[in-house]
């Protein structure tokens, strides 16, 4: 098996440090496994003499500590039940016969074996100091912790906040279980003094200002208080009384702490505790320290404060003290509900709706109105909380009419003010089956028409909410900017079938009713996209779809909203798609004619009717063939010349023909519909009924139809006024030269003619326009509220520059001049940048690699460039740190695969090398104004594989060497820094399926 070396330096990151804690950890058990067999003494079914036992447990004490026989793999694994005298039954796995052997070895040497015991505790806190064997009671546990501290590897890392924490504090608390069980046997005398001195010292453990020592020894005490409570009897009171000290000394004080792991702790253990209640030493108004606790800074302390609330619900001994203090903290239930959207706000909102079943007053004065507001939120799981308390609310909207059932829904809706009925509907989606109860609610849209039962608005509502429960229950998605930790995703079993019965005989009628209200008419307009089309196939039923078709032509002709259109060419596009039909076809004829009659009747005005008319006509037909260019494939009208040609006009005279202004939707209606016929032509190429004259013929009209084009928006771009249409034909512009640029790998020399590579100008004047827009605001006025429409317009144009970048149309190192400004104007722009690049480095490492030395050397050589006052700012200054942030930006986008970046790594460093040592040869001086750039490198370092850290160790020195001479101390130190980053240290190998 292959190995990979991974390298740890121990001197340079808290992170290194943690993992050489664990590789010393892996070689304490790699150690702790080479134990033989004749070390496994006494086991369950060995018998040996009294003594022999004695001798032996001690023997293997003093040889293993404690600690390591219990984390030893090689653990006798033993399963033991006991049932206390509370009738709680405590299972023992592993460490039964360990937890013997040590109470033997205490009975015959007590000192030797507390000190044992002492051990386990300092070195489960992660101290490498050894009590010495020779102490003698009474222990000095200030001594024992004041040296123990003196000997930790790190004390930012030990065992119980180490990734696998639980597993180690599983093993302990199930050891210390065994241990008091067997101990408890013991005579009343040699217990007493055990349990005082563990209890004692661990108390201590938990008063150290020492976080490792406080943490771990908080921890051991609270599982002792928990086993204590579970394995003796409540009439004991002896272990009573030092239960309930240990809980004022050490629970009370320690859940407190500063440090949010104790206090998450001490809740955790608390409802260990109350889960047993009333098996347990507490007292019902102990519960008040959960609801304290909800004002937490933690997060995780709220939540396993609620946590323990809630579950501490089902205990009706608790039911008053809950309902009290729930009435008392309501302001800060209520708090934590509207706070933020997370797991939190979800548990508080379904614990208030838990104890308003039990006490309506506690959402009084308006805090249950506020709470349903929730059901519009973007968490998912808070959203569907706030609507399982608008159904209780409502007494379970049973028992009414639909009617009047869904008039709470329409009225809450209308009054939300929320126009996201997708957000609405998936709230409720899986609590109330009335949301999906579609046949009342079509019976209502049909019915209201003639006797006005709802209002206009309670119709358009119930629309929105119909077209929201057929979408998600057919496709099983969520709405978009809803999220959720649950990812199923799942259509309801018949619903398309059930939807489609139900809708498709009256859909025509539901269009023709409500065709004068734009909004109603749009979500209409959508539902056929979630139909079974088998339904009209079977059963003779197509003449449904005949009529359902007829309406959409009587929409859409004569439609002047865009959105409208657009939905209205989706659905039409999806049906022709599920049923061919001759009548689309017929559709799109009559539109492109339309079109062509109203720009005739333009360039030939008729007296008998207004220039204002005929505008209105031309831009009406114009909209509706525009939106249809995007969605179905105009190639064989031919449309794509004359568009061109009265783009050109118009943008020439910038008039229509009747010599009217030109209204600005006009010139943007071209572009768009000149765009996707150019696309489509481009398509039209995969046909393969061309013959060879045809094919020469159709890809020469096409390259000049593209020349045409481009010329249009390189007008429109590069002519340095402010130009509206300007950005979409950037866009346009670059979206050509990707899809244009990809003819360039076609085997026919016919196709390859058409293919267009930009030119190093048409280049120039994008990354101009780009440059302009993008530095025009700075990133902090980009983030206001006011310039929002010119940040979504600049975040355009930069994605479609990028785009010829990450899909190699042209070089990425064009792009050096855009990520330089990655840290400054990270904020409004980072996304896209970073995406580019993810994508960028995944096409051409090489590439890749010489982009990133290019961009830290844009701003490296404006810091220190001859004659640049910025030339003498020192490496504090600003814009040098700037540049450091810009590499380690840079380095992240590497770190998540150092095997499959290895190549792009490694042309980094000896590009980046080559740099500062270029001039070696001619101008030894000058190297030293380039030495800085090491400290960038530098930054690239740890992304090295150890192998291949010597081999860009090697090259460095070659030059390093020669330059050594003329070096100042500082720049010596720029050297020593860079190859002490490269110099191998400690190096741990792992198999590579590690």
């Amino acid at each position: 098996m292959s190995c990979i070396s991974i390298e740890i330096d121990e001197n340079t990151s808290q992170a290194a440090d943690q993992m050489d804690f664990e590789a010393r950890d892996d070689e304490q058990v790699g150690v702790d496994d080479q134990v033989c067999e004749d070390d496994q003494i006494c086991g369950e079914d060995q018998v040996c003499e009294d003594g022999q036992v004695g001798v032996a447990a001690k023997e293997h004490v003093m040889n293993k500590t404690l600690l390591q026989m219990v984390l030893s793999k090689k653990q006798v694994h033993l399963v033991s039940d006991y049932v206390s005298p509370s009738n709680i039954r405590i299972t023992i796995f592993p460490f039964q016969s360990l937890a013997k052997r040590w109470v033997e070895f205490y009975l015959e040497s007590p000192t030797a074996a507390l000190v044992s015991l002492l051990q386990f505790v300092v070195e489960a806190s992660g101290s490498q100091y050894r009590i010495p064997e020779d102490t003698s009671m009474p222990f000095v546990y200030s001594d024992i912790l004041t040296h123990s501290s003196l000997y930790f590897p790190n004390t930012c890392i030990y065992p119980l906040i180490r990734k696998p924490a639980d597993v180690f504090v599983h093993q302990v608390d199930t050891f210390l279980k065994a241990l008091l069980l067997v101990a408890n046997e013991i005579p009343a005398d040699k217990y007493n003094i055990f349990l005082t001195e563990m209890t004692s010292f661990v108390l201590a453990c938990s008063e150290s200002s020492t976080r490792t020592f406080r943490h771990t020894g908080t921890m051991i005490g609270l599982k002792i208080m928990t086993i204590l409570s579970d394995l003796k009897s409540l009439d004991d009171e002896t272990v009573k009384s030092l239960w309930m000290w240990m809980f004022k000394s050490m629970f009370e004080v320690r859940r407190q702490d500063i440090v949010n792991d104790i206090r998450l702790l001490c809740l955790s253990e608390l409802g260990q505790w109350f889960s047993r209640y009333p098996h347990c030493y507490l007292q019902p108004s102990c519960l008040r320290i959960f609801y304290e606790s909800l004002n937490d800074a933690s997060g995780e302390v709220r939540q396993c404060s609620l946590d323990n609330i809630s579950i501490l619900g089902r205990k009706d001994e608790l039911l008053p003290q809950r309902v009290a203090l729930a009435t008392e903290f309501r302001e800060i239930l209520l708090e934590l509900c509207v706070a933020k959207e997370d797991e939190i706000s979800e548990k508080s909102l379904r614990l208030l709706t838990d104890f308003y079943q039990l006490a309506p007053e506690i959402l009084s004065g308006g805090a249950g109105q506020l709470l349903e507001q929730l059901i519009m939120a973007a968490n998912r799981g808070l959203a569907q909380a706030a609507a399982d308390l608008f159904i209780l609310r409502r007494n379970g909207l049973d028992g009414e009419s639909f009617s009047q059932r869904i008039i709470h829904l329409l009225q809450f809706f209308v009054d939300s003010e929320h126009e996201q009925a997708d957000y609405f509907v998936d709230s409720l989606f899986d609590n109330c089956e009335m949301i999906l109860d579609w046949e009342p609610m079509i019976a209502v849209l049909m019915e209201n028409p003639r006797c006005h039962q709802q209002s206009d608005i309670y119709c358009s509502s119930l629309i929105a909410i119909l077209l929201a429960g057929v979408k998600q229950a057919t496709t099983g998605e969520i709405p978009p900017g809803r999220y959720t930790k649950d990812l199923k995703r799942e259509p309801k079993k018949g619903a398309q079938k059930r939807a489609t019965m139900l809708l498709a005989p009256v859909l025509p009628e539901l269009l023709r009713t409500y065709a004068n209200r734009l909004g109603d008419i749009e979500r209409l307009l959508e539902l056929p996209k979630y139909f079974c089309f088998d339904y009209y196939r079977a059963g003779n039923k197509m003449g449904q779809l005949l009529r359902l078709f007829d309406q959409f032509d009587t929409i859409l002709f004569d439609q002047t909203s865009i959105t409208l259109l657009q939905t209205g060419a989706e659905t039409l596009e999806f049906m022709n798609r599920m049923v061919p039909n001759s009548h689309t076809k017929s559709f799109l004829n009559s539109a492109i004619t339309n079109y062509k009659m109203a720009w005739q009747r333009m360039l030939v005005p008729n007296s008998a009717q207004s220039p204002q008319n005929l505008s209105t006509r031309l831009l009406v037909s114009l909209r509706l063939l525009t939106v249809l260019s995007g969605h179905f494939n105009l190639t064989e009208w031919q449309l794509t010349e004359p568009l061109l040609v009265s783009l050109k006009r118009l943008v020439r005279e910038r008039r229509m023909p009747d010599g009217d202004d030109l209204p600005p939707e006009a010139l943007s209606l071209y572009l768009k519909a000149s765009f996707c016929c150019l696309v489509w032509n481009m398509e039209h190429l995969k046909d393969t009924s061309f013959n060879n004259l045809s094919m020469d013929e159709y890809c020469a009209d096409l390259r000049q139809n593209l020349e045409d084009y481009l010329f249009v928006t390189f007008s429109l771009v590069g002519n340095g006024n402010i130009e509206p249409l300007a950005y979409p034909s950037f866009a346009y512009t670059c979206d050509l030269f990707v899809l244009f640029g990809n003819l360039c790998g076609s085997s026919n020399p016919s196709i390859r003619s058409v293919a267009h590579v930009p030119s190093g100008t048409e280049v120039d004047i994008l990354e101009g326009f780009l440059m302009d827009n993008l530095l025009e605001l700075s990133p902090s006025d980009l983030m206001k509220e006011a310039n929002r429409e010119e940040l979504q317009r600049i975040r355009s144009i930069l994605t479609s520059y990028l785009k010829l970048v990450c899909l190699g149309v042209m070089p990425s190192m064009r792009a050096s001049k855009i990520y330089k400004y990655y840290v400054k104007y990270h904020a409004p722009f980072g996304d896209i940048m970073r995406c580019s690049m993810e994508l960028a480095l995944q096409m051409n490492p090489v590439h890749f690699a010489m982009t990133l030395l290019h961009t830290c050397l844009l701003l490296f050589v404006n810091i220190f460039a001859d004659g640049n006052p910025a030339g003498q700012l020192t490496l504090r200054s600003a814009e040098f740190s700037e540049l450091i942030e810009l590499a380690h930006r840079l380095a992240k986008l590497l770190i998540s695969n150092p095997m499959g970046y290895r190549e792009c790594v490694i042309v980094f460093h000896r590009s980046g090398i080559m740099f500062v040592f270029e001039a070696i040869q001619k101008k030894p001086t000058v190297v030293s104004k380039k030495l800085p750039f090491l400290r960038v490198l530098k930054v690239f370092v740890p992304l090295l594989l150890v192998q291949d850290k010597i081999g860009i160790l090697t090259y460095f020195e070659h030059f390093e060497q020669v330059v050594i001479p003329t070096c100042s101390t500082t720049d010596m130190k720029y050297l020593k820094d860079y190859r002490t980053a490269l110099s191998p240290r400690k190096t741990n190998r792992y198999s590579q399926a590690t």
